[in-house]
């Protein structure tokens, strides 16, 4: 690995070098345009995650999370010379949670009277559902709008296990913990059919509130708007859900004469850190990128003014060290980091409280537990945000918390246990491979990956799991400030929305992650000029190159490509579900992947 690094760390270095030996051109500099009003230019696509991205050469992220993109906007509707504000919408892969963050960002900018455009292509839900926020939506006339009622599609892999020859042999505590469903079943069973039918219905709600509040129309009228769906541009704009078919080298004279302007500019670097790149031509300029590239030099000295830490807690949760996500499967939360984090926090003087950002679906019982005593342990303030998901583990790790903010389509709750092994012993069959197996006492295969539970070590399984609920309800009860048997009602593994959570007293507030930093500025008696303590720190761009190739799933890299993106995340989260389950026999893990679309 370090012989291609080197090659092409050595291929930048002569590049730059080459291009800062370019003589100057010779030609006149030209003529300064007329100034023109400038609008901030922004494109939200794909996937937007919480960490910080690693950062370039230059100390700049490479890519923004969700929290620079708001607080870039934020930035832009302070300033003066911004007139408004440009978003661009392509196939947006977020959940509810940061849709609701993203649409909250552009109503605040609204509220300083500038204008906001979205401009939507082949727009799904997602889409348009942060689109609202917007004075004018903006189409080509070669886009769809592809508004229609919300469905929720779950895997199920009984039939290709029984195939294979693997038994999925697993436990759940609470009726409602569907976590183990895929791979035990051929469909939903009535209670897992019943919470994900409400979570359904709820986010169903807030579209259709989203969309009655822009058009100024009954509730009624936004339901037959959705039940309409999906449109042509033009039937989009008969329709009143768009405002304008245009073309994207038609938007800026469009936007222009919206604005009463002659001209405007739409600045996509608005907001970014200017680059302030060394010279590194020669010998000198080769080390000088080194250090670079390693985030050396490039750190500013630690402040002494007061403090709120951030501390990202994202991925499937496991012990040890968290890592970035890998082509199939989902990044890692290690609890080995994040107590790392929280102690960094808890030792730093300047720090005065803590925020605690979390999106989870859950994963080990243990690792989650050893966070939540970090949390509860902390004498300093601690508010915990909800981002997509918190649930099940990421429930847990919150539940500590002083104050606890979730989204109103966050998913969150799930609190319950699975347990269970998937057994490999009939796949190693038909390939032609046994396993002959030598006992002393009882339970001797309780952690065997190529047999399923005997009927003594299934009960084993289930005093364990037992156990494992009774703490996670009556740590929960605690931190709600409720009695058990009540809690308990909430708890049998039921996932809800951040709103029904709020309802129910699972969560204390619905809001942003600047409501929650908001909130723990309060807590922690910090004035306006405090600043802010991001954790984890931002990679340079060599520790994202020399990432452990064991976290990336390598082996995966030649058959990702060639998968849908549903078939990848189902594969991805069967691999993660099963290595977890193979080192933790009994986890805190959501239903299963949401994909409400």
């Amino acid at each position: 690995m370090n012989r291609p690094f080197a090659t092409i760390t050595l291929t930048l270095a002569l590049g730059l070098a080459a291009r800062a030996d370019e003589p100057a051109s010779k030609d006149k500099a030209p003529s300064k345009p007329e100034p023109s009003a400038v609008l901030m230019d922004v494109t939200l696509k794909g996937t937007i995650g919480e960490d910080p991205a690693p950062t370039g050469l230059d100390g700049a992220p490479i890519k923004d999370n969700l929290k620079g993109i708001i607080d870039r906007i934020a930035k832009a509707k302070a300033d003066k010379e911004v007139k408004g504000l440009v978003v661009r919408l392509r196939d947006l892969k977020v959940g509810w949670a940061k849709g609701y963050e993203l649409r909250r960002a552009i109503e605040d900018f609204r509220r300083s009277g500038k204008k906001t455009f979205a401009v939507l292509e082949m727009a799904e839900n997602a889409d348009y559902l942060v689109a609202t926020a917007a004075d004018e939506i903006v189409m080509p006339e070669g886009g769809w709008l592809l508004l229609k009622g919300l469905a929720a599609e779950v895997t199920f892999y009984k039939k290709a296990f029984d195939k294979l020859g693997l038994k999925a042999d697993m436990l759940q505590m609470g009726e409602y913990k569907g976590a183990g469903e895929p791979y035990t079943r051929t469909e939903m069973s009535p209670a897992f059919r019943e919470e994900l039918t409400a979570i359904l219905a709820d986010d169903y709600d807030q579209m259709v509130d989203a969309i009655s509040r822009r058009q100024g129309i009954a509730r009624d009228e936004a339901k037959k708007l959705i039940d309409g769906g999906p449109y042509t541009p033009h039937g989009a704009k008969a329709a009143g859900l768009v405002n304008r078919v245009a073309y994207p080298d038609q938007l800026e004279t469009e936007i222009a004469r919206g604005l009463g302007l002659k001209a405007v500019r739409l600045d996509p670097k608005y907001g970014k850190p200017k680059s302030d790149m060394a010279d590194l031509s020669g010998f000198a300029g080769f080390m000088k990128m080194m250090q670079m590239l390693s985030g050396e030099g490039l750190r500013k000295p630690a402040s002494k003014k007061p403090k709120v830490a951030l501390i990202y807690a994202a991925g499937l949760i496991r012990t040890g060290k968290s890592s970035s996500g890998s082509l199939l499967g989902d990044a890692v939360m290690g609890s080995d980091t994040v107590i790392q984090h929280l102690r960094e926090a808890e030792k730093d003087p300047t720090v005065k409280a803590i925020v605690l950002r979390v999106d989870s679906r859950g994963g080990s019982a243990l690792a989650s537990d050893l966070m939540w005593r970090e949390v509860v342990r902390i004498e300093k303030p601690i508010v915990a945000s909800m981002s997509d998901y918190a649930a099940s583990g990421g429930y847990y790790l919150s539940m500590g918390a002083d104050k606890v903010f979730a989204e109103p389509g966050t998913i969150t709750g799930s609190i319950g246990v699975i347990g269970g092994k998937i057994a490999v012993g009939g796949l190693l069959e038909k390939l032609g491979v046994t396993t002959d197996t030598i006992t002393v006492g009882k339970n001797g295969t309780f952690l065997s990956m190529t047999k399923p539970f005997t009927d003594d070590e299934k009960a084993a399984m289930r005093r364990l799991m037992e156990e494992t609920y009774k703490q996670f309800v009556s740590k929960a009860a605690e931190g709600r400030k409720m009695k058990y048997d009540d809690l308990e009602k909430l708890a049998r593994g039921r996932v809800y929305t951040g709103r029904r959570a709020k309802e129910l007293g699972l969560v204390d507030e619905v809001g942003t992650l600047d409501d929650a930093l908001a909130a723990a500025k309060t807590l922690g008696d910090l004035g306006e000029d405090s600043e802010l303590l991001i954790l984890p720190r931002p990679r340079s761009l060599l520790e994202s190159l020399l990432d452990p190739l064991e976290d990336r799933d390598v082996e995966a890299r030649a058959l990702a490509p060639l998968l849908p993106d549903s078939a990848r995340r189902a594969l991805g989260r069967l691999a993660g579900v099963a290595r977890l389950l193979e080192s933790e026999p009994a986890a805190l893990i959501g239903p299963c992947e949401i994909d409400i679309r």
